[in-house]
């Protein structure tokens, strides 16, 4: 009986230490499994860390050594540029002359308003670039070559204006022919007067456009000499003075002709260059001038012109001619 319980125990407690002999191995399996997975996953994401870190100390030891970070490359994806718009070249609008800028020296008439096509009354022009240069010492007024530019009677007169002023030429001016211009008649066309140094050279004309003139008085005797027209010279009043009334009868030029280029009361003048043609009466003339050369310049016009003076000196001193050619109705006297 006593072997019979013992071979009983002994066989229970086999089977329990068999029990727990696979009951301990599937646990030490579970757990190995699970440790397996662990460190699988420990593992990937070690290795990912360390691949980022990788990454991003490479990514910032590169824009650490290039300054900047490199930009991204553009996509693919991108829309086909659109065609350039035609361009249509439409032709500026010409600005309006305008004067020249402060601290010039130059002023050329066309920059204040000249046409210079023969037809255009450019005598506001002219006495506009007049004003700008005579307030700048050494300065030139251009009359530009290849125009023609229409001029009525004109001063160009001191004597507050600048010294040394030089008349460029290259032009061609010409009179008016219309009798109301005149009134009842001038002594001269174009007038420099009190001034100091002033120069006209060039190879421009100065046309008188005498023509008219000399159809209408042909022959009569000139009157040039202001005092000789105010105050008589035997100190009465003449019974026939030669004023011009026709033109305001009948519309005829009058009969005081001008002269058409006069100097008076200036100081070291010089006349180069320059051809004047067909005045109405003097060419050139001075009058109460010092210090006068006059070379290299010609006047013109035809022989049977009356009264046409090539040079008419009044009242002038210290005065040098040469080199010039005179073609014209008259001589100087």
């Amino acid at each position: 009986m006593e072997n019979m319980c013992g071979i009983r125990v002994r066989s229970l407690t086999i089977m329990i230490f068999m029990a727990f002999a696979v009951w301990s191995s599937s646990f030490d399996t579970c757990i190995a499994r699970r440790g397996n997975h662990w460190r699988g996953s420990r593992g990937s994401s070690v290795s990912l860390a360390k691949k980022k870190g990788k990454n991003q100390g490479s990514s910032h030891h590169q824009q650490h050594h290039n300054g900047v970070s490199k930009p991204k490359p553009p996509s693919q994806h991108k829309a086909p540029p659109l065609p350039p718009s035609p361009k249509v070249d439409a032709p500026p609008p010409s600005p309006p002359p305008s004067p020249p800028q402060k601290g010039s020296t130059a002023f050329n008439v066309l920059d204040f308003g000249a046409k210079g096509d023969g037809k255009s009354d450019d005598t506001k022009a002219f006495q506009a670039a007049w004003a700008a240069a005579c307030k700048v010492a050494a300065s030139t007024m251009i009359v530009p070559a290849e125009h023609v530019f229409l001029v009525g009677p004109i001063s160009f007169s001191g004597p507050y204006c600048q010294a040394n002023i030089v008349f460029q030429l290259d032009g061609t001016i010409i009179a008016p022919t219309n009798f109301n211009v005149w009134g009842r008649g001038l002594f001269q066309w174009l007038e420099f007067t009190k001034l100091v140094g002033i120069t006209i050279q060039g190879d421009g004309t100065i046309d008188g456009s005498g023509s008219v003139w000399w159809q209408e008085t042909p022959f009569e005797d000139p009157v040039d000499n202001e005092s000789e027209f105010i105050i008589p010279l035997n100190k009465t009043v003449q019974q026939h003075p030669p004023m011009p009334i026709r033109s305001e009868l009948n519309g005829k030029m009058p009969s005081i002709k001008p002269t058409a280029l006069r100097f008076y009361g200036s100081f070291n003048v010089t006349v180069t260059g320059i051809t004047i043609q067909n005045s109405p009466q003097c060419h050139l003339k001075f009058d109460n001038c010092i210090g006068v050369v006059v070379h290299d310049m010609k006047t013109s016009s035809p022989g049977d012109s009356p009264n046409t003076d090539g040079i008419h000196l009044q009242n002038s001193k210290d005065v040098l001619i040469h080199s010039t050619d005179l073609a014209c109705g008259n001589y100087i006297r």
